[in-house]
C-alpha cells in the first residue's frame, strides 16, 4: 500500500507542470486571448492594416463557373468575376509621363454576389473602366504553386450585389 501511495505521488509531481500549463491555456480561452488554430477559416480572413487604392483600372477580367460536386463545370453559371486592375491614379501619372501603363503591377479584384448579378457584368465593357474600391475588403489569396499552394498573396474583394452572397445562396 506505501508504495502504491509513492508511486502516486511521484506521478502527481511530473503531471504538475503539465497541469500548469492547461490551467494557463484554459483562463486565456475564457478570457478570448488563445485563438485555436485548427477552426480558423483562412479564406475567410480579412487584413485591416493595409493601404488598398481608392479607385482602379479593370485590365482584365474572367468568369469563373459554378462546379458540381464531382468536379464538373455547369454552363451558363458564374461564382466569381476575377478581375485584374491597376491602381488608377497611379496608371495616370504614367500616361502623362508618356510611358504605357499595362507595364505597371497588376492587383486582384473579385467580384462576388448573385449569380443575376454577376451574369450581368459585360466583359467588354469592364475593361479600361475605373471602379471605385471603397468597399472592396482585403483578403488572402491562395497561390498554387509547383510545391502545391498557399496563402501568399493578398486581393480584394467586392460584393456587386445589395445582398451578401451568403443570403443569395439561400
Amino acid at each position: 500500500m506505501n508504495a502504491s501511495k509513492e508511486v502516486m505521488n511521484f506521478a502527481a509531481m511530473r503531471l504538475e507542470p503539465v497541469r500548469k500549463i492547461l490551467d494557463r491555456r484554459y483562463r486565456k480561452i475564457e478570457r478570448g486571448i488563445t485563438m485555436l488554430l485548427g477552426s480558423a477559416k483562412l479564406s475567410n480572413v480579412t487584413v485591416d492594416n493595409v493601404e488598398k487604392p481608392k479607385v482602379g483600372r479593370i485590365v482584365s477580367i474572367t468568369k469563373s463557373p459554378k462546379y458540381t460536386e464531382s468536379g464538373d463545370s455547369i454552363q451558363g453559371t458564374v461564382s466569381k468575376v476575377n478581375c485584374q486592375f491597376v491602381d488608377s491614379s497611379l496608371a495616370r501619372v504614367v500616361e502623362k509621363a508618356g510611358s504605357d501603363p499595362s507595364e505597371l503591377k497588376t492587383y486582384t479584384l473579385e467580384l462576388v454576389g448573385a449569380e443575376a448579378d454577376l451574369l450581368s457584368l459585360s466583359e467588354s465593357e469592364m475593361i479600361g473602366s475605373e471602379i471605385q474600391l471603397s468597399d472592396a475588403k482585403v483578403m488572402l489569396r491562395w497561390v498554387t504553386g509547383r510545391n502545391g499552394g498557399g496563402w501568399r498573396e493578398l486581393k480584394l474583394v467586392m460584393n456587386v450585389s445589395n445582398e451578401s452572397p451568403k443570403e443569395t445562396e439561400k
